[in-house]
């Protein structure tokens, strides 16, 4: 009899604990609303855009000035190794060492010198970015309010989709009237 009793008791608790997780799951699937997605290809925005153009532009030219700059110091750096090479044989040896010390300062000078105009670049191109998202953002909300939309998606998170749900044209179109082209402001060097 205790056996049966035990089994009835877990059985009613069993019973319970499936119908508190029902309501749970009706209330959850009643608090949120249906799911509808727009689909947009951020990439594309980036690079398609007015203002994500007026960037690359930007980049490029300073990139090829940088590039410029640097080369520039390389060969002036290559002539004075090629005379210090010359030099070795008729110099003293402290004062071709202090010579071949002062020419490795000026190597090291370079390489610091372009490992902070890398820099410069990436924060420069990340600033621009932000303002490019901060400009999409009120964007995004319109677009989501006209297609009545819950959700935009980047296309590459999409595997399979239905025709009609991108909307990156669109966006392409809003920015470029809102931000047709941004400023790349290098930072100052610290």
């Amino acid at each position: 009899m205790n056996k049966i009793i035990k089994i009835t008791v877990m059985a009613a608790i069993a019973s319970a604990v499936s119908t508190f997780a029902n309501i749970g799951a009706v209330v959850a699937a009643e608090a949120l609303p249906v799911a509808v997605i727009a689909v947009i290809d951020s990439r594309m925005v980036r690079f398609n855009s007015a203002a994500g153009k007026d960037i690359q532009s930007q980049l490029d030219k300073i990139r090829a000035r940088f590039q410029a700059e640097i080369a520039e110091q390389e060969n002036i750096l290559k002539e004075e190794e090629t005379t210090l090479k010359s030099q070795r044989s008729i110099l003293p040896k402290e004062s071709y060492d202090a010579k071949v010390l002062d020419f490795q300062n000026k190597v090291r000078t370079v390489r610091s010198e372009v490992q902070i105009k890398n820099k410069q670049l990436e924060v420069a191109l990340g600033n621009a970015q932000n303002e490019l998202q901060r400009a999409l953002k009120p964007i995004l909300q319109k677009i989501l309010k006209e297609h009545k939309a819950t959700m935009i998606m980047d296309v590459s998170l999409v595997i399979e989709k239905a025709s009609g749900l991108d909307v990156t044209t669109k966006v392409i179109e809003a920015l470029d009237q809102v931000l047709p082209n941004i400023k790349v402001e290098l930072p100052a060097v610290k």
